[in-house]
C-alpha cells in the first residue's frame, strides 16, 4: 500500500506540475503586437453578418481575436501580410457564433452519465423498463441509480410507476427516475429513506412530495425544491470529476455550433458549482463563453456583485421558478388543464387543476425588489398566464420603488403568455426567451390531451412578442431537449410538430431572418453583450459558426441536412477532439480523490 501511495503521489505531482506548465503557457497566448494587419482572413463562401447596415460580405479579417474588417474580398485583402493565415471556407457559410441563451450545462454533463429512459430513444414503456433493469444490474447492489428522460407527453402509454414497482425494480439500490422536463421525478423507498423523506415531512418551498388518498408517499416528487432533497444525498465524487464532465460538455456545445452558452438556474448539485463552472470557462482551451444565473438563494450567499466578470465567464443575476412544467401539472394557467384519462392517470394531474405558483405574492415581491434594487438582471421561469402576471406585478412594484433604466429582466419559456402580457412586458423592459421545442416534441399532446387546440395554437407566441417590439430569443433548455440550434430555428419558422400532424398556430411563425437574430444578435443583447457578440462587425469578438449551407437560401424544411462544420472563438478553432493534457490532469485528480 505504501508503494502504491508513493507511485500515485509521484504521478499526481507530475501531472500537477505539468498542468501548471500548461496554465502558464495559456497565460502567454492571448496577446499580439498590433500592426493593423490581419492574423486571419476568411473568404471563399457565403458570409451572413447579421448587421443590418452591411448584411452580406465576401471576406472577414481578424486580428487579436477581434474582427478588424468586413466587406468585399478586394478591400479585406488589403490587410493581408506575409504572416496572415488565409482561411478558405470551401463554399460553406460563415455566421456569427450561435448563442444558447438558456441551457443547463451542469445538468447536461451529469445526465449524460445516467441511465437513458428518454422518449427520444425509446418507443414504449416496456423498452424503458428494460433499460432501467439493465442500468440497475450494471450498477450492482447498494449503489445509487439515477435514470433520466421519463416523458409521458412523448410516450403516451407511459403510465407513472408506483412506489411498489420502483421497489421491486431496485430492491437493493436507491433509485431516482428524473422526468425529461427536470421538474418531477420518481424515487423508490431506499432513495426516500436516504433523503430523510417520510409521509410526515413538510413540503419544501418550491415543490412537494406527492401522497395518495391515505396520506402515504407515492414516490413522486414535484418541482426543484422537492427533487433537490434527493440530489443532496446521491453519491458524490471529487470535484475534479465534475470539472472533467463539464469540460467534455462544453466541447459538445461547441460541436453543436455554439460559441456562447447561458445557464439560468445553476444549481448546487456539484461541489463549489459556480467556481467549477468558472474554472472550465476561464481555461485557455475553453471552446465557449459561459454566462450564468445561479438560484436566487445561492447567489445571495456569494460575494459576486452586478456587472462583475469577464467575457469568458459572468454571473448575470438570480434565477426563479415562478411556476413549473406543463407536463408535471405545474403550469400556472388562467384556465384548467383538460380533464381526461391522459392528464389524470399519465400526468397525475387532478381534475380542475390550473397548475401552481411556487411563491406567494409577498415572498416573490420581496425577492424581486431586493435583487432589482441591487442592480441584478433577474431570470424567471414562466409557463402560464398566472406566472407571467405575478412576475410582472413584482417587477412593476420594484420599478416604482427603485426605478432602473434598461434592466432587461428575463421571462423564460413563456408557453401561454398572452399577446397583451407581452405588450406589458415590453413596457416594463422585460425580455422574453422561448423554449420552442414544446411545439416540436409535445405539440401533438398539447393539442389533443393537455390544453386543447386553442391554447396549443398560441403556445410559445414568438411572433406576438416580435409584434410587441421584443428582441426575441430561442433556446433548447438542454438537457430537457437535445442540443440542436438549427432544429429550434426551423420549428420557430414552420411551427410543425415532430409528427408532422399539426402546424400549431401558423400566425406565430417567424421569418428566417428573425430566427437567425434570435440565436445571435438578440441573444447577445439579452445578456448585455450586443457591442461585443452576435454579429460580424468591426470591433466585435471573432466568434464564428460555419455551416455547410446558407440558411437564407436553403428552405427551412431542409435545414435538417445542414451540417455544423465548425466554430471559432476569438478567431481560433477550439480543441474539441480526443486526448488533451487538460482532461488527463482532471482524470488523475479525480482518481486521486477517489482513492484517498
Amino acid at each position: 500500500m505504501k508503494s502504491m501511495k508513493k507511485s500515485l503521489l509521484a504521478g499526481g505531482l507530475f501531472f500537477s506540475f505539468f498542468a501548471c506548465f500548461l496554465i502558464a503557457g495559456c497565460a502567454g497566448m492571448g496577446g499580439r503586437t498590433s500592426d493593423n494587419m490581419a492574423d486571419k482572413i476568411f473568404s471563399g463562401g457565403d458570409i451572413i453578418t447579421v448587421d443590418e447596415a452591411n448584411p452580406v460580405a465576401e471576406a472577414v479579417a481578424v486580428a487579436g481575436g477581434k474582427i478588424i474588417a468586413v466587406g468585399s474580398k478586394a478591400d479585406v485583402l488589403k490587410l493581408k501580410s506575409k504572416r496572415t493565415q488565409m482561411v478558405d471556407l470551401q463554399g460553406n457559410t460563415l455566421m456569427p457564433g450561435f448563442i444558447d441563451i438558456h441551457t443547463h450545462p451542469v445538468l447536461s454533463a451529469l445526465m449524460g452519465e445516467t441511465v437513458d429512459v428518454s422518449g427520444f430513444n425509446h418507443s414504449n414503456r416496456a423498452e424503458i423498463i428494460e433499460s432501467l433493469k439493465a442500468g440497475i444490474k450494471k450498477k450492482g447492489k447498494g449503489k445509487w441509480v439515477i435514470a433520466y428522460g421519463w416523458d409521458q407527453a412523448i410516450i403516451r402509454d407511459l403510465k407513472a410507476p408506483t412506489l411498489a414497482e420502483l421497489d421491486e425494480l431496485a430492491p437493493d439500490n436507491p433509485l431516482f427516475v428524473v422526468a425529461q422536463t427536470l421538474h418531477s421525478g420518481f424515487a423508490n423507498s431506499l432513495a426516500l429513506e436516504a433523503a430523510g423523506i417520510t409521509k410526515d415531512s413538510p413540503d419544501p418551498e418550491g415543490g412537494f412530495f406527492d401522497k395518495d388518498e391515505n396520506g402515504e408517499l407515492t414516490g413522486l416528487l414535484i418541482e426543484v425544491g422537492a427533487m433537490s432533497r434527493i440530489s443532496a444525498v446521491t453519491q458524490k465524487f471529487p470535484r475534479a470529476a465534475y470539472v472533467f464532465l463539464l469540460t467534455k460538455q462544453m466541447e459538445l456545445y461547441s460541436k453543436a455550433g455554439y460559441t456562447t452558452v447561458v445557464a439560468p438556474g445553476l444549481q448546487p448539485i456539484i461541489p463549489r458549482h459556480i467556481k467549477s463552472l468558472r474554472e472550465v470557462a476561464e481555461h485557455c482551451d475553453a471552446p465557449v463563453r459561459i454566462f450564468t444565473y445561479p438560484l436566487f438563494d445561492r447567489l445571495a450567499k456569494t460575494d459576486y456583485e452586478p456587472t462583475q466578470g469577464s467575457l469568458e465567464f459572468k454571473v448575470m443575476g438570480p434565477k426563479f421558478w415562478i411556476d413549473g412544467s406543463p407536463y408535471a401539472g405545474g403550469m400556472a394557467m388562467d384556465e384548467p388543464y383538460l380533464d381526461n384519462d391522459f392528464t389524470r392517470n399519465k400526468l397525475m394531474i387532478k381534475p380542475g387543476s390550473k397548475g401552481h405558483l411556487n411563491f406567494d405574492e409577498k415572498k416573490i415581491f420581496g425577492f424581486v425588489e431586493d435583487f432589482h434594487r441591487k442592480g441584478w438582471q433577474i431570470a424567471a421561469h414562466i409557463q402560464g398566464e398566472r406566472a407571467a402576471r405575478q412576475f410582472m406585478d413584482a417587477v412593476e412594484a420594484a420599478q416604482k420603488k427603485f426605478p432602473r433604466k434598461d434592466c432587461r429582466h428575463r421571462m423564460e419559456h413563456n408557453a401561454l403568455v398572452t399577446s397583451k402580457q407581452l405588450e406589458r412586458a415590453y413596457s416594463l423592459g422585460i425580455t422574453p426567451s422561448f423554449y420552442i421545442d414544446h411545439v416540436n416534441y409535445y405539440g401533438d399532446a398539447l393539442r389533443e390531451v393537455v390544453v386543447g387546440p386553442e391554447r396549443a395554437a398560441r403556445f410559445m407566441p414568438v411572433n406576438s412578442a416580435i409584434k410587441a417590439g421584443h428582441k426575441v430569443t430561442l433556446h433548447t433548455d438542454s438537457p430537457s431537449s437535445p442540443l440542436g440550434v438549427l432544429r429550434e430555428m426551423r420549428i420557430a419558422v414552420t411551427r410543425k410538430t415532430r409528427s408532422g400532424k399539426y402546424t400549431l398556430g401558423p400566425d406565430e411563425a417567424i421569418s428566417v431572418d428573425d430566427a437567425i437574430k434570435a440565436v445571435t444578435i438578440n441573444a447577445a443583447w439579452q445578456i448585455f453583450e450586443e457591442d461585443t457578440l452576435g454579429s460580424l462587425e468591426v470591433g466585435k469578438m471573432a466568434d464564428f459558426t460555419i455551416l455547410s449551407k446558407n440558411l437564407k437560401t436553403t428552405p427551412p424544411e431542409e435545414w435538417g441536412s445542414v451540417e455544423i462544420k465548425g466554430t471559432y472563438l476569438a478567431g481560433e478553432p477550439p480543441k474539441n477532439e480526443g486526448f488533451s493534457m487538460r482532461k488527463m490532469h482532471l482524470m488523475v485528480q479525480a482518481l486521486w480523490g477517489m482513492v484517498f
